[in-house]
This record gives C-alpha cells, structure tokens and sequence, in this order.
C-alpha cells in the first residue's frame, strides 16, 4: 500500500512506483489497475459502478484500489486519470496560442 501523503500522486507517479513496486497489489486489485492504466477513459469518463463492471470486480475493490493507490477516494482517483488523459491531449493537440496562426 502507497503511503498517504497530502498530495494525491499522478498517474505517471504512480505508474513509476509500480514499476519500483513501491506500491504492490492484491491480484484482483492488480488485474484492474492494468485495465484502468491501459484504457484511463473506462475511469477518466465511468462511474463507480461502470468502472468495476468493467474491471470485472467489485465497487468495493475500486474503491479499495483508490485507497491502496494513495488517493482518499475514487472520485480523486478518478480526478487524476482525467488529468492525465488532458496531459496527454496536450502532448499530442499543442493548444494554438495566437490567434490566426492557422490561416
């Protein structure tokens, strides 16, 4: 379990602390991390609800997951993988800064 810190971590943190296994996971719980961190949209845009069905657990281990994750809740859990499918918009999609540079 990630320790809580008054910081919620990316998902790009997050992902490197898995790589360190810093932070490990029960087999269920690991099984829909890999889901949620190959596809951030199923929790980026899902409920609770729709996020476990689709991890194929329950909406108690999803929340246990946010939990075991660092994140106080799924909705902030949900929050960061939101922030981190806007970050990766903004990687690909450089937002135009002057108007007119496209004509």
């Amino acid at each position: 379990m990630l320790s809580t810190s008054v910081e919620q971590p990316s998902i790009s943190d997050l992902k490197q602390l898995i790589v360190q296994r810093r932070v490990t996971y029960p087999a269920s719980l690991q099984q829909a991390m890999r889901l949620l961190l190959g596809n951030p949209g199923v929790i980026s845009f899902g409920t609770l609800r729709s996020v476990a069905h689709a991890c194929n657990v329950s909406e108690t281990s999803i929340t246990r997951l946010a939990s075991h994750s660092g994140y106080s809740s799924f909705k902030e859990m949900q929050g960061a993988f939101r922030q981190h499918l806007v970050a990766l918009a903004a990687s690909h999609f450089p937002v135009v800064q002057q108007r007119g540079s496209l004509q």
